[in-house]
């Protein structure tokens, strides 16, 4: 689902996720790359796009998202 459906659209924008694991709390554990580390819209991105189109294909089955992407700038970022 991620490879098909969200990282095309994160890939117009340079970006992709990454499903890090799923807790036993039903949280989606999401690592953000490329062009979506370290952007000032990733809040919303993930919140308003990401977790919504999760929880509508996964009801019951997932709770929320989490990321645990380091978004401060440095060698690790997208440039």
């Amino acid at each position: 689902m991620i490879q098909s459906e969200i990282n095309p659209q994160l890939a117009s924008h340079g970006g992709n996720i990454m499903l890090m694991e799923v807790s036993e709390e039903g949280v989606a554990i999401l690592q953000f790359g490329g062009g979506c580390n370290g952007c000032s819209m990733v809040d919303v991105t993930l919140k308003d796009g990401i977790e919504k189109q999760l929880l509508e294909m996964f009801p019951g089955e997932l709770t929320g998202v989490k990321d645990i992407t380091d978004h401060q700038a440095g060698a690790h970022s997208y440039q």
